[in-house]
């Protein structure tokens, strides 16, 4: 293993990393569309009399102001040369002591921080084999942690048959914590992404106890360590599941699982003021679907001086947005990826377009913005308004937002960076969209 990484070697790491960690990658609801008969919409609780409860705290303030900050370094394309560096050698010398470390030797902590070891050396057999070992010996500290580096190393090897086994024994057999939560968002998500039907029936395995863990009012806590899930990323999580039921054609347990979802909140401890953004977010997204696409108020297009600022009126078999702040690197990274996408399938057609939008109303015109502008010139891509984060709901970014050809909303919600690839998340997205009418063509070509 070399000690200097490309970049497209180190993004692997990212699920090796999280998985050392107590919150494991995790995406917003991500679905994959089949044009069912869209149910009503979901009814939005009347809002309670504005209390000083209302207030978000200073440090739920300090969250949120250092979000913009946190998404840039989450990814790794946007890490410097110095970073990566300096991870690649870590991964190296993890890499040489997981080869060396032979599981049977270790017992307890020891064994479990093997398991961590080996995962940050990418030395998946290892990591899997300590991980087991440690589930073996019925441990309890590290035990959802281990599940987790299990269920990590078992993607990594191309096992997902075996993943979803062991995320089901991890449901059966462990009190639903944070660990457990944040594990079971990950390999959700993972199979989703992967367009395995088998996120469907994990995440209807999991209802019972993340409703139940909703309903308490307060962030769920981890059995031993410090990880928490807030209220709004566990109404998130469960939310997913009715997403992905309501595109499967089952409207009826969609609209069972929304009732539950929604009937948790309800508790006698009303959500966390800082949640509730999240969670009007995520309900937005659910009752864009089947709605038709509204007007975009486009303020000019960033392709050239020529180029019209605005979207192809006719939607083609499918039309893709992706929306993002200007501060957002690594989408607009994306931008050439997505130009070459709707390239390769100009013909079928789809197309595909960045909204690109202000944070602010003052930021226009300042230096930080005009130089995100010129970095897309020559990209599809439109600078929008910024009131049309707010009407989509978008807290996470980039937000993908792909309609019919009659216009009509069928998937919104954050998509990874390489959702444009060669058979890439979007390319499953807008097949399965289509499914019910006929399959659009879309390039399986590598962008």
């Amino acid at each position: 293993m070399d000690a200097r990484l490309s970049i497209s070697r180190l993004r692997l790491v990212g699920m090796a990393l999280a998985a050392c960690g107590a919150q494991l990658l995790c995406f917003a609801q991500t679905v994959t569309p089949t044009l069912p008969p869209v149910p009503p919409a979901v009814p939005t609780p009347a809002q309670a009399p504005t209390t000083a409860t209302d207030t978000p705290s200073p440090g739920a303030i300090y969250k949120e102001a250092l979000r913009p900050l946190d998404v840039v370094r989450g990814s790794m394309e946007n890490w410097s040369d110095a970073e990566l560096g300096a991870l690649a050698v870590g991964m190296h010398k993890a890499h040489d002591a997981c080869a060396q470390a032979k599981p049977e030797d270790y017992t307890g902590d020891d064994l479990y921080d093997l398991a961590r070891l080996c995962s940050f050396g990418q030395d998946w057999n290892d990591a899997n084999t300590a991980a087991s070992r440690y589930l073996d010996t019925r441990a309890d500290p590290h035990r959802a942690q281990a599940y987790a580096l299990s269920m990590n190393a078992l993607v990594h090897l191309n096992g997902v048959d075996l993943a979803v086994q062991t995320a089901r024994a991890m449901l059966r057999g462990l009190p639903y914590d944070a660990e457990v939560a944040y594990a079971m968002r990950f390999i959700k998500d993972y199979l989703e992404q992967a367009g395995n039907p088998e996120a469907v029936s994990l995440a209807a395995a999991e209802h019972a106890a993340i409703v139940q863990a909703l309903a308490q009012g307060a962030p769920l806590k981890a059995a031993h360590g410090d990880a928490v899930m807030s209220v709004g990323a566990l109404y998130e999580s469960a939310m997913e599941l009715a997403f992905w039921q309501r595109y499967a054609g089952d409207d009826r347990a969609a609209a069972s699982t929304v009732a539950d979802v929604e009937g948790a909140l309800q508790s006698p401890t009303p959500a966390p003021v800082e949640d509730r953004p999240r969670i009007a977010a995520v309900r937005l997204q659910y009752q864009l679907l089947g709605t038709r696409l509204p007007e975009l108020k486009i303020v000019r297009s960033l392709q050239s001086a020529k180029a019209k600022a605005q979207i192809d009126p006719e939607y083609g078999a499918a039309t893709v947005l992706v929306l993002f702040p200007d501060w957002c690197t690594q989408c607009r990274k994306m931008m050439p990826t997505v130009r070459n996408f709707a390239i390769v399938n100009s013909q079928t057609p789809i197309h595909a377009y960045g909204l690109m939008f202000a944070e602010s109303a003052e930021t226009p015109g300042q230096a930080s913005h005009e130089d995100a502008a010129k970095d897309l010139q020559g990209t599809p891509t439109l600078e929008v308004a910024p009131e049309l984060a707010r009407s989509f709901g978008a807290i996470d970014f980039p937000l993908a937002v792909a309609v019919d050809k009659a216009g009509m909303i069928r998937f919104i919600g954050p998509i990874p960076g390489d959702a444009f690839n060669g058979n890439g998340y979007m390319e499953k997205v807008i097949v399965r969209m289509a499914e019910p009418h006929g399959t659009p063509k879309v390039s399986a070509k590598e962008n």
